[in-house]
């Protein structure tokens, strides 16, 4: 096995990779009538991945992905149009793979082939329908909220970033699908757009997110988002573990008032007996200004008032940030330049909830937030070019994590836990900074590859080399 992955490894390094093979975007199956009316595109694509990760006291390691994706997407009317895509992966590594039981606190499921290899699977699906003025959605996919460009604290969907801490076979770090339905409707220069989902948290124990949003259009290209949500769900700890008085021992089924529109949850949760994971956030785009963007996410997680941000006296004033500047299509030396400068900030105990996993804010073991978790925060700065089909990209990045109680978003704060908090403990935070780039070619259309190296400097030391060879039909 082990020639193969260094084979692979070198036949892909041969060539500059794609910044992201992602989904082909030219069709060549597609069936449809004269008017159009009804069409359904076919495509296909085969990715070959290889990782090499070498980190301060560790074996260096080497894993191989292969994946098998399909896409089907199209309309059966002009006004009711659906889109599915499945991925079927198999990986190789140079470490032990752990078992994996199918339960969701262990994050999305794998079959376990043997001690270096394990199979699985994900899909993603929704259908749209526009019943003038109301455009009804349903799916199993991915929810994302928030202009921010590296990290979403709000709703991240499919974004994945590699961290160190995820060098491990034990669990598959990529976000998983939500199933959900919902509607969105424009008044204007307003539009208001409502989820339910069901998250997953333990087997056989119901868990349900809520999610509304207001979109304002203003003048000069500005844009301000207001969102909240709403998380609840059966207690999934074993009885007597927490010694929260409202955190044991609860069933709790689908909450039928949150999908009524343009009431405020903080309104319903009170009236529903105060015992739901409300969330608050506000994220602004500006475009004032050609070319450039300066946007930000704030979310108020369980805060008292606006002023309590500051006030660290109070583990429950909880909140997260991310904001930033970007430039955008600049031409220059004959080459298409962009970037980014992005700051991230996440207290203590964001996204966790007293009671425990069926109220915190994740799902299949991930963060529907950034996946910093609690107690973190990054700044990123990204500079990408284009020329022809090649693009080059620069990253660099500094990211502070701390590890005591309260920074990690299984953490259930109780009765006898100190009420203050504290961010960033010097005693116990893991500081790195990371360097790194990537060149990418997409000659044809059927055919893109990458390649990217990172360095790491700090708390973990180390690198990590990676590239990607896609087929796509």
């Amino acid at each position: 096995m082990m020639k193969r992955i260094f084979s692979t490894f070198l036949l892909c390094s041969l060539a500059a990779f794609a910044r992201n093979a992602g989904d082909p975007t030219e069709t060549h199956f597609s069936f449809a009538d004269t008017a159009k009316d009804y069409q359904l595109n076919i495509r296909a694509q085969l990715v070959d991945s290889v990782a090499m990760t070498n980190l301060t006291n560790a074996p260096t390691h080497y894993d191989n992905s292969m994946s098998v994706r399909l896409f089907l997407d199209g309309q059966f009317t002009s006004a009711l149009w659906f889109d599915a895509r499945v991925k079927i992966s198999t990986d190789y590594t140079n470490r032990d793979i752990a078992f994996n039981y199918y339960t969701p606190i262990e994050g999305i499921p794998f079959n376990k082939q043997s001690e270096n290899k394990r199979t699985w699977d994900l899909f993603a699906a929704n259908v749209n329908y526009q019943l003038k003025p109301v455009r009804l959605m349903a799916g199993f996919d991915y929810l994302e909220w928030g202009p921010a460009r590296h990290n979403h604290v709000i709703l991240r969907g499919e974004r994945n970033i590699y961290r160190p801490w995820q060098d491990s076979s034990s669990r598959i770090f990529d976000p998983a699908p939500t199933p959900y339905f919902g509607y969105q409707f424009a008044i204007g220069p307003v539009t208001y757009t409502q989820y339910a989902a069901k998250l997953f948290e333990k087997k056989n124990a119901g868990k349900y997110m809520h999610a509304h949003r207001l979109d304002f259009a203003l003048p000069k290209n500005i844009t301000l988002g207001l969102s909240e949500t709403s998380i609840y769900g059966t207690t999934t700890e074993p009885a007597g573990t927490n010694l929260n008085e409202d955190g044991d021992s609860t069933g709790r089924e689908f909450e039928w008032a949150y999908v009524i529109p343009f009431i405020p949850y903080v309104f319903q949760e009170h009236l529903q007996g105060d015992q739901d994971n409300i969330s608050l956030a506000f994220d602004v785009s500006v475009k004032t200004i050609p070319h450039w963007e300066f946007y930000g996410e704030l979310l108020w997680d369980d805060m008292k008032s606006p002023t309590s941000m500051f006030d660290d006296s109070w583990w429950g004033n909880k909140w997260a940030t991310s904001v930033g500047i970007a430039r955008d299509s600049l031409r220059f030396a004959n080459a298409l330049w962009e970037g980014f400068v992005e700051y991230t900030r996440v207290e203590p105990w964001v996204y966790t909830h007293h009671k425990g996993g069926g109220y915190s804010y994740r799902s299949y073991a991930q963060s529907l937030g950034t996946d910093l978790g609690p107690n973190s925060q990054e700044i990123h700065a990204e500079l990408s070019s284009t020329f022809a089909f090649v693009k080059a990209t620069l990253w660099a990045g500094a990211i502070a994590k701390d590890t005591a109680f309260g920074g990690n978003i299984t953490d259930m704060h109780g009765p006898e836990d100190s009420t203050g908090k504290k961010f960033l403990n010097d005693k116990t935070t893991l500081k790195y900074r990371e360097l790194g780039g990537s060149i990418g070619i997409s000659p044809w259309s059927w055919m893109s590859f990458r390649t990217g190296y990172t360095r790491f400097f700090g708390d973990y030391e180390g690198f990590r080399a990676t590239a990607t060879g896609s087929l796509q039909w």
